[in-house]
């Protein structure tokens, strides 16, 4: 499974990066703004198999990248992960699943790592 993990704090990369490894998965890039990532999907939308996703960037906040990704047609899963209230993070699945994306779940930085492999062995089972 190719994975994305998409944060702008480099501590949150390092974690996540770090569980994910712990958990098993080897194909993993970090990046620590958007558009690379996006520039990546646009130019092979199978590029990421799940994209872990910070909703509080400084280049372009989630949403929008969320926005960018169904014009994309992104055909993986994304895990949203962030400090942001519990609201936003209801709120940011159900937007991006009313943009016709996959969304696995939501977490509250900094994840756990049973938290993390819960949702990842929701994607790999499905």
């Amino acid at each position: 499974m190719k994975i994305f993990v998409v944060d702008d704090d480099p501590f949150a990369l390092r974690l996540v990066g770090r569980q994910l490894e712990m958990l098993g998965y080897s194909d993993v890039q970090t990046f620590d703004a958007v558009k690379a990532p996006l520039s990546l999907l646009a130019a092979d939308a199978a590029a990421a198999d799940v994209i872990l996703l910070d909703l509080a960037m400084p280049d372009m906040d989630g949403m929008e990248c969320v926005q960018r990704l169904a014009k994309l047609r992104y055909p993986g899963v994304v895990i949203f992960i962030s400090g942001m209230d519990a609201g936003i993070l209801q709120a940011a699945p159900v937007l991006a699943k009313g943009l016709h994306l996959r969304v696995a779940g939501a977490l509250k930085k900094p994840c756990a790592v049973d938290d993390l492999r819960v949702l990842l062995d929701g994607i790999t089972t499905s």
